[in-house]
């Protein structure tokens, strides 16, 4: 299990978290549950803890456990008995972190949850969320087993007990399914067109549909919000045209990657578009297609378990509502709103 970092360990790491100190920047630390989905934080020297538990002072007092939270709780457990684990390096708020989540649920696998928060935390917000990018060395010093399993600091990533490491999204989704090779199949067997066609439709939810609600969130100037929410719907109407009909999921009666990829971000849609920029899905053919298609998902038990609380997921999106967000992502975003060009 992921343990809180001591500063004393070595010289690098008392460096970095001292520079993070002398910047007045905070952070929280994964830890053992403690009844709850516990997390811990790791001050500077002097500084008041900023969190203990999921429902402390960052806590607010509206926020309801879901079953995400739950389940947290449950594989923060697992963490800490005997017997090695596979490692879910994830964070609880984002998206591509939860298609791993999804697959590990899915198959059935029994892991360890390590919580990495990659961002600055301010007690002052609602759950201290700010988008704000903590820089490589920190991230090193605060949690040198990620690093080591996603060289650019970036969750999802999972250690295998047998030595594999595994970062990305859709690579570690992919990983899963072959890592554990019994049913549900995320890529079908024995027919090589429908895989790449699997693959093909995984790729245009990221590329295409949740790019263009991100510009709908981040853009700040109503006629280019409603320019990337006529594209947003018309990449979603593609999508829908391209789903069986011979069952709810996007294959029909079997779950695919696709269904692992497209999720979690329209769980983002429906409740984040809707509270930030009042989204409303059309009422159509292919919107009624996707609604029985989010409806069937929601019903799995694998998928249900990645559901938090929904007002501290809205929460975690207040910085990207207002463009003030310095992931990496957030940052390759910016530059499309401002014109440039991708890096």
């Amino acid at each position: 299990m992921q343990t809180v970092f001591k500063a004393r360990r070595a010289p690098a790491a008392r460096a970095a978290l001292a520079a993070l100190g002398a910047a007045g920047l905070t952070w929280l630390v994964p830890t053992r549950a403690r009844g709850r989905a516990g997390l811990a934080s790791e001050e500077p020297p002097g500084k008041k803890k900023a969190a203990q538990s999921s429902k402390d002072e960052l806590w607010h007092p509206s926020w309801v456990e879901a079953t995400g939270e739950r389940t947290i709780a449950q594989r923060l457990r697992a963490g800490s008995q005997e017997g090695e684990k596979m490692k879910l390096f994830t964070s609880w708020f984002c998206p591509f972190a939860q298609r791993a989540w999804i697959a590990l649920e899915e198959k059935g696998v029994d892991y360890s949850y390590v919580e990495i928060n990659p961002y600055e935390v301010d007690p002052q917000l609602p759950g201290g969320y700010t988008k704000k990018q903590l820089p490589i060395e920190v991230k090193k010093a605060m949690y040198p087993d990620f690093v080591k399993s996603s060289p650019r600091g970036l969750v999802p990533a999972v250690a295998d007990p047998n030595g594999d490491k595994v970062w990305e999204s859709l690579h570690v989704v992919q990983y899963v399914d072959e890592r554990f090779d019994h049913p549900p199949f995320f890529l079908p067997k024995g027919d090589p067109l429908k895989r790449a066609h699997v693959r093909i439709w995984s790729d245009f939810v990221t590329e295409r549909m949740q790019k263009n609600f991100y510009m709908l969130l981040m853009d700040q100037d109503p006629e280019k919000q409603a320019a990337a929410k006529g594209a947003f719907f018309a990449e979603c109407r593609t999508f829908a045209k391209a789903m069986s009909t011979d069952g709810p999921y996007f294959l029909g009666k079997d779950i695919s990657m696709v269904d692992i990829a497209l999720f979690p971000f329209w769980q983002r849609f429906l409740w984040v578009g809707s509270h930030y920029r009042g989204l409303v899905m059309p009422d159509d053919p292919e919107f009624r297609r996707l609604r029985s298609w989010w409806e069937a998902c929601s019903e799995r038990p694998a998928f249900k378990n990645t559901l938090v609380c929904r007002p501290r997921l809205i929460s975690s999106y207040s910085q990207y509502s207002r463009n003030e967000g310095t992931s990496d992502y957030a940052k390759n975003l910016q530059s499309s709103l401002s014109g440039a060009k991708k890096p």
